[in-house]
C-alpha cells in the first residue's frame, strides 16, 4: 500500500481543487430561520475583530514550555492533538503560515511540531483514545494543511512524509474486514470492523484535503465510503401536525444500529456529498426538509449537542452552495457567533446546546478554534475552504443544476425492535481492492510479493512524482 506526493507547492494555500456539480441546495438553508428573507451583513470589522480576539487569546494560551509545548490546556490528555490541530487551523484560516515573520509564524509553528509528534510508530494519531479515529482525522487535516506552508521549505518532505503514514492508517482502516452494511466506513479505531456516519464523513474531508494537496489515492477508496454513506439513508414521516410540503428524509448516524436519523449526520452527509458531487437532488430535498425542524438558534438541543461540531460542517456546505440562501445563512451565523462572544474574545459553550461530556473534557480552547474556523470561511485560505467554483457558479441566478434523480427507494426509519434496518439504497459499490496508488515517478510499484527491505514500512514509497492538480 503506497500513498505517493505529487509535489509540495501548494500556491499560498490557493490549491485548485476538482469540483463537482452541487446539486446540494445545502444543509444550511434549513438552519435560516426564514432562507429566503434577507438578513442583514455584520460590520467587517466587527468580524475581524471577533476573530482577532480569538487568536489573540489562542495564542496568549498556548502551552509554551515541557513535552505539550505547542498544544493548549485540555481536560482529557488524549484531545490535545485534536484541539491543538484546531487552533492551528484557526490560525492557517487567517493567512498565518507556520514560521512565518507574522505575529503568529511561531504559534502555528509550535502546534504543528507538537501534533506531528503525537504519532506513534504505526502513523496512528489517536492511540489511547476509544474514538482515536476522529484525533487522527483532525490532526491529520491540520498538517495535510500545512503541506506547502512552511517558511522553512527544507521541512517539508518531512511533512510530507508523515502525512503520507498518516493517509496510509486511515485507507488500510478502511480496508479491515467488515460486514456488507458496514464496508467502506470508518468507525473509532482503525482495526475495528465497525462504522459510523460521523468518523466516516472526517476521514473523507481527510482524503478530499489530501487529493488537494497532490497525494493520488485510488479511486475505490472514495466510492466504497460514499456507498456506505448512501445505506445510512432513511425515509421518516413529518411530525403530526407539520406540513414539509413532501417527503422527508435523514442520514442516520450508523445504518443497521440506528433507526431514526440524525441531524449532525445528515448536515455531515450534505456537506461532504457537496465536496464529491455525490448529492442527487430528490434526496437532499427531503434531507433538508428533515433539517427545516430546527432553526438556527443559540440555546436549546437544536443539534443533538454538538453546536460547534454540527456547525462547522453546515457552514462550509451552506458556502459551498452560495447564492440567496449562503448570503441569507451566513450573516445569520456570523451574527450569532459575534453576540456571543465574551469580552475576552473567548466563547462559551451554549446552555443546552452542548453534550456535558464535551464540555468538560474539551476545555476552553475548542469553541474558541471553532468560532474563528465558522467566521473565516469566505478568506478561503484553507484547502478544505476551497469554493468548489463549478458548484458555486451553478448556483446563479436562473441556471438549472443537473439532477441525479432517484426513486423513493430509500427504506422507512423505525425504532430499534420494530422491524428490519436500513436497506441499501443504491446498488453495492465495487470492494476496495487497493488503497493508493503507488506509481512513483520512475513508474517503480514493488512487486507483488516482495517483502519490504529491512526498517521499510510495508509500501513505503518516498518518491516524488507529477503534479495531480494544476
Amino acid at each position: 500500500m503506497r500513498c505517493q506526493v505529487s509535489d509540495f507547492r501548494c500556491q499560498a494555500l490557493r490549491v485548485k481543487t476538482r469540483g463537482g456539480i452541487l446539486l446540494l441546495l445545502s444543509a444550511l438553508t434549513a438552519f435560516a430561520q426564514s432562507p429566503a428573507a434577507p438578513a442583514a451583513r455584520p460590520d467587517p470589522a466587527r468580524v475581524e475583530g471577533a476573530v482577532a480576539g480569538g487568536l489573540r487569546w489562542l495564542a496568549e494560551h498556548q502551552l509554551r514550555e515541557g513535552a505539550e509545548a505547542g498544544a493548549w490546556p485540555v481536560n482529557v490528555a488524549n484531545y490535545r492533538p485534536a484541539i491543538a490541530s484546531l487552533a492551528g487551523m484557526a490560525f492557517l484560516a487567517n493567512g498565518h503560515l507556520p514560521g512565518d515573520k507574522g505575529p503568529y509564524g511561531k504559534t502555528v509553528a509550535a502546534a504543528l511540531k507538537y501534533v506531528t509528534s503525537t504519532m506513534a510508530p504505526d502513523g496512528y494519531i489517536g492511540q489511547g483514545d476509544r474514538s482515536g479515529m476522529y484525533i487522527h482525522a483532525i490532526s491529520s487535516l491540520f498538517a495535510f494543511s500545512c503541506l506547502g506552508m512552511q517558511a522553512d521549505e527544507k521541512v517539508e518532505p518531512a511533512l510530507a512524509e508523515w502525512c503520507r503514514r498518516s493517509l496510509n492508517v486511515i485507507i488500510k482502516a478502511q480496508q479491515m474486514a467488515k460486514t456488507a452494511n458496514e464496508r467502506g466506513g470508518w468507525r473509532y479505531d482503525p482495526y475495528t470492523a465497525e462504522s459510523d456516519v460521523s468518523v466516516t464523513c472526517w476521514q473523507l474531508l481527510v482524503l478530499h484535503t489530501a487529493r488537494q494537496a497532490g497525494y493520488e489515492v485510488d479511486p475505490s477508496v472514495f466510492s466504497a465510503a460514499l456507498a456506505y454513506l448512501n445505506r445510512a439513508y432513511v425515509l421518516v414521516k413529518p411530525e403530526a401536525g407539520q406540513e414539509l410540503g413532501g417527503p422527508v428524509g435523514g442520514y442516520l448516524y450508523r445504518p443497521g444500529f440506528t433507526y431514526e436519523p440524525s441531524r449532525s449526520s445528515t448536515a455531515l452527509v450534505l456537506f461532504i456529498q457537496s465536496l464529491f458531487d455525490a448529492a442527487d437532488e430528490q434526496r437532499t430535498r427531503q434531507a433538508l426538509r428533515y433539517l427545516s425542524r430546527y432553526p438556527l438558534t443559540w440555546d436549546g438541543n437544536q443539534y443533538g449537542g454538538y453546536f460547534f461540531f454540527s456547525g462547522f460542517y453546515m457552514v462550509q456546505g451552506m458556502f459551498q452552495f452560495g447564492g440567496e440562501d449562503w448570503e441569507s445563512f451566513g450573516p445569520r451565523m456570523t451574527t450569532l457567533l459575534l453576540d456571543h462572544q465574551a469580552g475576552d474574545g473567548t466563547w462559551p459553550y451554549p446552555p443546552g446546546n452542548v453534550s456535558q461530556e464535551q464540555m468538560t473534557s474539551t476545555g476552553p480552547s475548542y469553541p474558541v478554534a471553532m468560532a474563528v474556523l465558522m467566521l473565516s470561511l469566505d478568506k478561503q485560505y484553507l484547502p478544505m475552504y476551497q469554493r468548489q467554483s463549478r458548484i458555486y457558479e451553478r448556483n446563479a441566478p436562473g441556471v438549472q443544476p443537473g439532477t441525479k434523480p432517484v426513486e423513493d427507494s430509500a427504506p422507512v426509519a423505525t425504532k430499534a425492535g420494530e422491524g428490519r434496518g436500513p436497506v441499501a439504497a443504491t446498488p453495492e459499490m465495487a470492494p476496495v481492492t487497493q488503497a493508493v496508488s503507488g506509481e512513483g515517478k520512475e513508474g517503480g510499484r514493488r512487486e507483488p510479493g516482495r517483502e519490504p527491505e529491512d526498517g521499510q514500512e510495508d509500501g513505503a514509497d518516498r518518491t516524488i512524482g507529477r503534479p495531480l492538480f494544476k
